[in-house]
């Protein structure tokens, strides 16, 4: 049987866009489906679809336009402090108990003697707990985001662009130990180093 790239190509830009609609990330999810309508488009224009073709770089472009109002909408954040025994709080951490229980087990959080709700627009996206010294220095015990809202603007506006959020609160330096790799990755990436003279300890000075 003589291979058909053609036909294989349009099977890649199929899954393409079916990976896109698992991704619980609208950026991702917008990213993803971009790239895969242009693959579909691309098809089209070898199969002489132009009725595909049309349709698909149509939704390529409103991919587009959506991503561009995302990132130039000025959001809003806010730092909300609650506890760890509140009854909300209690509900959040039932809710993403699987997510969170794979950086901490519920009873060390409930340890904890600082906890914030990180909001944007108006909507809790995540949490962080941990415990502060009377220095200002918080152990993080917690940092954790709805899969929503994992697109790093949380802690690119707390850590980098307005530290001073976290300060008025009384947190001037976090320190962190990962859990697994993805969350060492993630803290190397929103501006942590590794402690000098330690194996996993992580600081950011705000």
């Amino acid at each position: 049987m003589d291979f058909d790239w053609v036909e294989w190509f349009g099977y890649l830009a199929s899954l393409v866009v079916l990976v896109s609609l698992t991704m619980t990330s609208i950026i991702k999810l917008r990213v993803i489906n971009f790239i895969g309508c242009l693959l579909f488009a691309a098809f089209a224009y070898f199969i002489d679809s132009l009725p595909t073709m049309l349709m698909n770089l149509g939704i390529a472009g409103i991919n587009v336009y959506f991503l561009w109002k995302i990132y130039s909408t000025d959001e809003q954040f806010k730092l909300i402090v609650t506890s760890v025994d509140s009854e909300y709080f209690e509900h959040f951490i039932s809710s993403n108990q699987s997510d969170i229980e794979r950086q901490i087990s519920i009873d060390e959080l409930k340890e904890a003697n600082t906890v914030f709700y990180m909001l944007r627009n108006n909507s809790i996206a995540g949490v962080l707990v941990g415990n502060n010294s009377e220095q200002g220095v918080l152990s993080v015990l917690l940092d954790f985001v709805t899969p929503e809202f994992r697109d790093f603007k949380l802690a690119k506006y707390y850590y980098e662009s307005h530290p001073d959020a976290l300060k008025r609160i009384g947190v001037n330096t976090l320190m962190a130990k990962p859990t697994t790799q993805e969350h060492r990755e993630y803290l190397l990436k929103v501006g942590f180093q590794l402690v000098e003279g330690t194996e996993d300890v992580y600081q950011k000075q705000l």
